[in-house]
This record gives C-alpha cells, structure tokens and sequence, in this order.
C-alpha cells in the first residue's frame, strides 16, 4: 500500500492537493496521512498570555483542528469513488518540517503532497513561504507541489529539465518511471539551449540518457532561450501541454545556480503544472 503524507491548514489550496493526489492514484490502495501543525499558533499563544491560559487553548486548538480534520476526512470521501484509499489526520504542535521528515524516516512515506501556496498568503503569491521551506529541507522523499488552479488531467505529458553537465538514472527514478508506466506517458527531456553548443561532457551525458530511456517514449527537446530559463520552460510546458513537470532537487542542481535561487520558487511561480521535486543528497 502506497503511503502518502499531506500537509494541510485545511485551505482551499491544501484540499486541491488531497484531491488530486486521490485521483492521481485512482487505482491503487492508498494510506493518506492528513497533517496539520499548529505551531506556529502555540508561538503566538505562549508569547501573549500566562502558562495556565495557554494550555487551555492549546486543548481548544487541538479540538477544533480535529473537528476540521473529520470535516476534511468526510469530504474527500465523498468526492472520490476509491474505496481502496483509506485516510487519517495527524494533529501536532511541533513544526512541519521537522515532524514530515520524522514520519519520512519512521513510517515509509513514499510521497508528500502539498499545496502551492496557504491559507494565509497573497492571492499574487503563487508560492508560498512554507511549501519553499519545506522543498528544500525534505529528506529521503519526493515531494509533488500542486497548483490551486490546476485542474486533474492524466499525466500523459511529463516533462524533466536538463542542463547535461550532470546525470541521473531516471530508470531507476520511481516516482517519475512508476507514473511513465502506469499511464504510458511520453517524457519529455528539455534542454534550454542548442543541442550543437553542447560540450564533450553534455554530449556524453546526453548519450547516457538516450539509452537509459531508450524503452520509454521519450523526446528531446532543445529550446532556444527566451527571456530566462524559466520563462522559456514556462512558455514550453504550456505549448507542449505539459501535465507533470519532474525535478531533481540536490546542492548542485543546476536550476538553483542558474536563477540563483530555490528551485522550486521560480518553477512554481511560472507554471500551473504540478511540480514533483526528487531531493537527492549527492
């Protein structure tokens, strides 16, 4: 049974996550695990009142957090049909990252699922603070970053963007192979640049990948650059009807050095495709 962990502030965007994470794995038995942290409450509770009142409404917290989560639990199921998902909601007042990597390392979490953005910001941000924070600290664990405006389709269409100075076994890449099989999706290799400027080691990389995927549908793209890199994978995912877009989250990752910040944060905020971010610790 699949293990899925999503984290919610019971936001319009968090469920939008459940949601498609539920119709994403139709046809597999799932064990949902429905977190809500509320830490960030009990900091303005024990800096503003006594330790005696405190308690009280942190017992005032976790009974409305638990109302909410039975409300939630109640509503995706009535919006599914899968009778093979099961799910649960997790309170707890220590903080996201910390208690999403615990239950990475504890509980074989196969996937984390978040929303783009919270409850609490901007309608102009399209990323929010939490989704980045927690992007870049995941451990052990991929982590699929869904759009509020995203509407389900099949991922027919997965996209994985490239600069070849690196290589990375996507055969072996489970998350993004285990969705290329369950629904015969093409993959999409894109490279923002010609493929004639690459050097000897790009070249070679490049080779590495044509027969690592040579028994997938596969196609290779080479963009000339339009604007920024991100603008140019933008204007891509939207012409190509790109449904998934895959990444590879490490130290080195070459998106994070070419916009000289987290990966996520541009990629997210220039697309409405959900976004799987693969942390790798090389």
């Amino acid at each position: 049974m699949k293990k899925i962990l999503v984290p919610t502030d019971f936001s319009s965007n968090a469920y939008a996550a459940l949601l498609y994470v539920s119709k994403l794995f139709k046809d597999e038995a799932l064990h949902v695990t429905i977190l809500h942290s509320f830490s960030n409450e009990i900091s303005l509770l024990t800096s503003r009142v006594d330790r005696g009142r405190s308690d009280t409404m942190i017992d005032k917290l976790y009974e409305q957090t638990n109302l909410d989560g039975k409300r939630l639990v109640e509503k995706i199921t009535d919006n599914i049909t899968q009778k093979a998902h099961k799910f649960e909601v997790i309170t707890t007042p220590a903080t996201l990252t910390t208690t999403i990597n615990k239950m990475v390392s504890s509980d074989g979490i196969d996937l984390v699922v978040m929303g783009s953005k919270g409850r609490t910001e901007a309608e102009n941000v399209l990323m929010g603070s939490t989704t980045i924070t927690i992007s870049k600290s995941l451990v052990g664990c991929p982590l699929l970053i869904v759009p509020h405006e995203v509407n389900f389709a099949i991922p027919l269409n997965l996209a994985y963007a490239t600069d070849y100075q690196d290589f990375y076994q996507i055969s072996k890449l489970k998350p993004i192979v285990g969705l290329v099989r369950q629904y015969n999706s093409t993959l999409h290799i894109v490279h923002v640049g010609d493929e004639n400027n690459l050097n000897a080691l790009q070249q070679q990389n490049l080779e590495r990948y044509k027969n690592d995927l040579s028994e997938y549908n596969t196609v290779f793209h080479f963009l000339s650059k339009r604007g920024s890199i991100s603008n140019t994978l933008h204007e891509f995912s939207t012409s190509a009807e790109i449904d998934l877009v895959a990444l590879v989250y490490h130290k080195h990752a070459f998106l994070k050095q070419l916009f000289r910040e987290p990966v996520v944060t541009r990629v997210g905020k220039q697309t409405n495709s959900p976004t799987l971010i693969i942390p790798l610790s090389n």
